[in-house]
C-alpha cells in the first residue's frame, strides 16, 4: 500500500529518548511562537500569587525561561531524562537571565518517578512529551503524586492525525523550513502521539478529574483545568 495512504489508526511508538543529533537540532529549532504562548497562557491562569511550578521535559528550557520573564517571583523547576537537554537549559539561563533574576531549579529524572515530594506543585505543565512516553497511565498517576489538590494542569503534545498523507502535510506546513533531522523526528513524533480519546482514558486510570482534553489547532491536543484526586 501507499505510504501516503496508510491509516494511523494505531500509535507507532518512538523511543522515550531522542538522540543526541536530534536533541541538539531540536534545541536550535525555532518553537518560540508555541512556547510564548504557552508561558503567556499559564501566567495569566495561575495568577494570584506566588507559584510552585514543574515542567515535566522541560527539555532546554525555552518555556520556562519565558515564564520566568513573566512572574519572577515564582518558584519554577524544570525536569528532563536527559543530561544534555539539561545542560543546554543551564547555558541558556545564564545567557537570558540576568544575574540578580532568580534562578530556575533543573532535575534530572524521568516522568515515571520524580525525585519530588507528594503535592509538592500547585502548577504542572508539560509540552511536547507525551507521545514520547509508553506507559501514560504511570506518567499521569505521577502528576497526580506530585500535585497538590487544585493545581493546575497544562499538559500540551502533538495529536495523532488520521493517515500518513496528513501527518507529512502537517511536517511540511509547521517545520518544512528546519532540518532534516527535525522533520524526521515531527513525523516520528506525530506517529507517535495520543488520541484526545485515548488521552481521556488514561486520566480514567491514573483516577485523575477535573481536567478537559480538548483538539487545539491542526495538530495538538491540550489538557488543562485544576486536578481533583479521585
Amino acid at each position: 500500500m501507499d505510504m501516503d495512504l496508510t491509516s494511523l489508526a494505531s500509535r507507532v511508538p518512538e523511543p522515550e529518548y531522542m538522540t543526541e543529533e536530534e536533541e541538539i537540532c531540536y534545541a536550535a529549532a525555532d518553537y518560540s511562537i508555541p512556547h510564548e504562548a504557552l508561558a503567556q497562557e499559564v501566567v495569566k491562569v495561575a495568577a494570584g500569587k506566588p507559584r510552585r511550578v514543574v515542567d515535566l521535559g522541560c527539555g532546554p528550557g525555552d518555556v520556562l525561561l519565558r515564564i520566568r520573564r513573566h512572574a519572577p517571583d515564582w518558584d519554577l523547576t524544570g525536569a528532563d531524562i536527559s543530561p544534555r537537554m539539561l545542560a543546554i537549559a543551564r547555558d541558556a539561563q545564564e545567557e537570558r537571565l540576568a544575574a540578580d533574576t532568580r534562578r530556575i531549579h533543573w532535575l534530572l529524572t524521568n516522568g515515571r518517578n520524580l525525585a519530588c515530594a507528594d503535592g509538592s506543585f500547585d502548577v504542572v505543565m508539560s509540552n511536547s512529551v507525551l507521545h514520547h512516553v509508553a506507559d501514560a497511565v504511570q506518567f499521569w498517576r505521577e502528576i497526580r503524586r506530585i500535585a497538590e489538590e487544585g493545581a493546575h494542569v497544562f499538559v500540551r503534545d502533538l495529536r495523532r492525525p488520521p493517515d500518513e498523507a496528513t501527518a507529512r502535510a502537517l511536517v511540511s506546513k509547521h517545520v518544512g523550513g528546519e532540518s532534516q533531522v527535525v522533520q524526521a523526528h515531527y513525523l516520528s513524533s506525530l506517529r507517535s502521539s495520543y488520541t484526545c480519546a485515548e488521552v481521556r482514558s488514561q486520566l480514567a486510570a491514573a483516577r485523575i478529574g477535573g481536567l478537559e482534553v480538548r483538539e487545539l489547532e491542526d495538530r495538538y491536543l491540550t489538557v488543562g483545568g485544576c486536578l481533583s484526586k479521585i
